[in-house]
């Protein structure tokens, strides 16, 4: 009796972990466009790149393929932007020129699709002035010459890279499958209270993965760890501590 009570215990644990809602599966957090604010006027936003300037788009196409490559840039997709016209700008909101930065002509944004599974639409933008010359680059790498940023590595592809540091050794777990001879056997790693968001590191010109964690959270202020790796070499860049307060 004693060793059938012993094997009914350790298959409910083994019910309990298989069947377990506490985990959830880390995916990566959507990013998305933001629009700048211009107080009262609204900035017209094209549909495509045929609502601004022929000449303009033609520069901003070249310009973009000397930058990225023909391979990337055929992955580009327009999103949108603004439009901003410098006279209606000052008649609608004449505090503008006061503004301590200077006004672009153009905003605009474009979604680069990454590989990997799930996946992965990064946005960018880029900011040009009246002549479509760059006032504020795109934030995407010079792939055209940058041949070690080739080869993309997901999110999924890297978790064993901080798992490495350490980063994974709280609440980890496994989802738990049969094969087709009904064997357990693990599969997909999990991981409560972690995101995974892709960012474009502008010191290093690389698009990299930061994993976050929570480390405490008492309702009042939440403590947080994260680490950035490179999306490409897959290097850890640096790992920072921060927290907010609600």
């Amino acid at each position: 009796m004693k060793h059938i009570h012993i094997v009914r215990l350790l298959f409910l644990a083994a019910l309990t972990q298989l069947t377990c809602p506490a985990l959830a599966e880390i995916v990566p957090e959507p990013s998305w466009h933001g629009m700048v604010s211009f107080g009262k006027y609204q900035p017209k936003e094209p549909k495509s790149l045929a609502d601004i300037p022929q000449p303009v788009a033609a520069r901003l196409i070249e310009h973009l393929k000397k930058r990225l490559g023909e391979v990337q840039y055929a992955r580009l997709k327009f999103a949108g932007g603004q439009l901003i016209d410098a006279k209606e700008l000052r008649k609608t909101e004449p505090n503008s020129k006061d503004y301590q930065w200077e006004i672009p002509a153009y905003i605009l944004h474009f979604d680069l699709e990454l590989p990997g599974t799930p996946k992965v639409i990064f946005p960018a933008e880029i900011w040009l002035k009246s002549d479509a010359s760059v006032l504020k680059e795109i934030n995407l790498p010079a792939y055209a010459n940058s041949p070690n940023k080739q080869v993309f590595h997901s999110f999924r592809e890297l978790t064993s890279v901080v798992a490495r540091k350490g980063f994974l050794e709280k609440n980890l777990a496994f989802i738990h499958e049969q094969d087709e001879d009904g064997a357990i056997i693990k599969k997909g790693l999990l991981e409560k209270d972690m995101t995974a968001r892709l960012r474009y590191y502008e010191k290093l010109d690389t698009l990299a993965w930061e994993y976050t964690k929570i480390l405490s959270d008492d309702g009042y202020t939440k403590n947080m760890k994260s680490i950035l790796v490179n999306a490409y070499s897959g290097k850890i860049i640096r790992t920072i501590k921060s927290y907010s307060i609600r």
